[in-house]
């Protein structure tokens, strides 16, 4: 399942590097949840340094906030597994890269649930020329399924909004 799981993720990849080649865009990323996969899934590819700009794993709280400037209160009132902190890591990441596509993402990957928070519950931000959207998803599995489908889905969702 993983492996073609991997393959879909490849792809995907492949087709993003075509398509942001071709209109000439660039992508960075936040990376939580997915520790750096996101990047690491572009990166693998040939050509991923015509579009690839920047990718930052910004696992702790500390370097949400220091980092990406996320507000301390936002995560103490809606937690780091949220759409406002996905947000605030958009526009965050927005200012220091420069990239015409900004995507972040934070959730749980397991094992256990964190406060009301369910084990694969994901939010993916991406900013497409200042438009921005944030998608709330539930992905089921162990920590590197959950991963694997995340940025599966992200690269999904990044071709889709340029269509």
């Amino acid at each position: 399942m993983k492996e073609i799981i991997r393959k879909d993720i490849s792809n995907l990849a492949i087709k993003l590097i075509e398509k942001l080649s071709n209109l000439n865009l660039k992508i960075s990323f936040a990376e939580s949840i997915t520790g750096g996969l996101f990047a690491s899934s572009l990166t693998k590819e040939k050509d991923a340094s015509k579009i690839f700009f920047l990718g930052l794993i910004v696992y702790s709280d500390e370097t949400k906030i220091n980092l990406l400037g996320v507000s301390k209160d936002t995560i103490k009132t809606h937690s780091a597994y949220s759409i406002e902190t996905v947000e605030e890591m958009l526009l965050g990441l927005k200012k220091i890269s420069q990239a015409d596509i900004i995507i972040s993402v934070s959730g749980i990957a397991g094992p256990i649930k964190i406060n009301d928070h369910e084990i694969g519950e994901t939010y993916l931000g991406i900013m497409i020329h200042d438009q921005t959207k944030v998608i709330k998803k539930i992905f089921t599995g162990d920590r590197e399924t959950i991963q694997l489908e995340i940025v599966k889905f992200g690269f999904t969702q990044i071709l889709n909004s340029l269509l």
